[in-house]
């Protein structure tokens, strides 16, 4: 599997735990429903871990990344918000099992790439393993990947 491409949209989370399978879920929906992107785009399941292995091995063709996540906005359950990387704080970071935020590696990169993240915020992170997203969340996956084209197509118009 090549990452060589240069726009990737990477859907992050734990879709064991609720709404935080919220990226992945996208993701999902967007291969089984054939939505294409405009550009060269390749679309990921990113998952918990994944993102660290796959941000820290950067490659050259990369111009755009947009990350899909859920986010403490302080919002109503379903708020959806286009960010930037320094807008993420640490109070607003949902940690994976291990204590690993999407965000971390990316940092690295921000002076290369331009980097949107497209959060969401969640309604039902259960404390044990409960999979499926709230219907409030499974209801706001089209208007997340309309966003997601949107964002991308400004990206690419720059």
């Amino acid at each position: 599997m090549s990452y060589n491409h240069e726009n990737l949209i990477v859907g992050c989370g734990n879709t064991l735990y609720g709404d935080d399978g919220f990226g992945p879920e996208v993701i999902r929906y967007i291969k089984e429903n054939n939505i294409e992107f405009p550009g060269d785009t390749y679309v990921i399941d990113g998952a918990t871990s994944a993102p660290h292995y796959i941000f820290t091995l950067p490659q050259e063709k990369w111009k755009n990344i947009i990350i899909i996540d859920i986010a403490s906005l302080n919002e109503e359950a379903g708020t959806i918000k286009v960010l930037n990387l320094d807008q993420i704080h640490e109070e607003n970071r949902y940690m994976d099992v291990h204590g690993l935020s999407a965000t971390y590696p990316l940092h690295d990169l921000k002076e290369k790439v331009n980097i949107k993240l497209i959060v969401i915020q969640p309604e039902n992170i259960p404390f044990e393993m409960e999979m499926g997203l709230s219907k409030t969340l499974e209801d706001k996956i089209p208007q997340t990947i309309n966003k997601t084209i949107e964002i991308l197509n400004s990206m690419l118009s720059k």
